[in-house]
């Protein structure tokens, strides 16, 4: 018998289906716990299989060959990867690590397409998440190419902060992202990310506080990258 956690009925891509159609598709997966630390899948593997969180964190990253490793987003209970496997046939794109222990639904590669194919509402959503990483992907080569390390930086805190509940003007970041983990998205060295931190210290957009990092300004923050641009 699967447990609360085990079924598909959270996930917002098959928001559209009816119970029915949910528990047809549970019975077609395979469910996998997994602690943190452990690799999901590597990166370049050759499965096609599509994966839905339904509990937990995962991070998807791959390593360069310099061995520095390469954060490109983090998945919570709701999201799902391994699409584009199930869509072309080809290698893993990257590698995905669990953040915390996880409940992972893994889903055969043609039931995926199936899906698609028999759920039109599905597909559409597939496309518009697909288009969105395509955004995001331009968005990051544009940081790359035209910010410096110090403008990279305050970018990725920004994105990474969630608004304070209790002060519009800030923003939260908890668990805090430790440096290497910001190096790892920003495409640089935890040396740097330390500096630029101690930096906005300094100047009073940051604080730390017991389990968080608080951006205390956001708007100026803003407009202190903006000015740099």
């Amino acid at each position: 018998m699967l447990s609360r956690l085990e079924t598909l009925a959270q996930i917002p891509l098959l928001g559209s289906l009816d119970t029915a159609a949910i528990k047809a598709i549970d019975a077609r997966c395979a469910w996998r716990r997994v602690t943190a630390k452990e690799w999901v899948i590597d990166y370049q593997d050759d499965g096609i299989d599509v994966f839905f969180v339904t509990s937990g964190m995962v991070r998807v990253l791959i390593y360069a060959k310099s061995g520095r490793e390469v954060i490109l987003g983090d998945l919570e209970a709701g999201g799902f990867f391994g699409e584009l496997a199930a869509i072309d046939g080809k290698p893993r794109s990257a590698g995905v690590l669990a953040v915390t222990d996880a409940i992972i639904a893994t889903m055969p590669g043609p039931v995926f397409m199936e899906v698609l194919r028999t759920y039109p509402d599905v597909s559409i959503q597939v496309l518009k998440l697909l288009a969105a990483r395509v955004r995001a992907l331009d968005n990051r080569v544009l940081e790359y190419s035209s910010l410096n390390v110090q403008q990279r930086v305050y970018s990725e805190l920004l994105r990474l902060a969630r608004p304070d509940p209790a002060d519009a003007r800030q923003g939260i970041l908890s668990p805090p992202p430790i440096h290497s983990e910001i190096a790892a998205r920003v495409s640089t060295h935890r040396e740097a990310v330390a500096r630029e931190m101690k930096l906005l210290e300094r100047e009073g957009f940051l604080q730390r506080r017991r389990g968080a990092l608080v951006l205390t300004d956001i708007p100026r923050l803003m407009e202190k990258l903006d000015r740099h641009e």
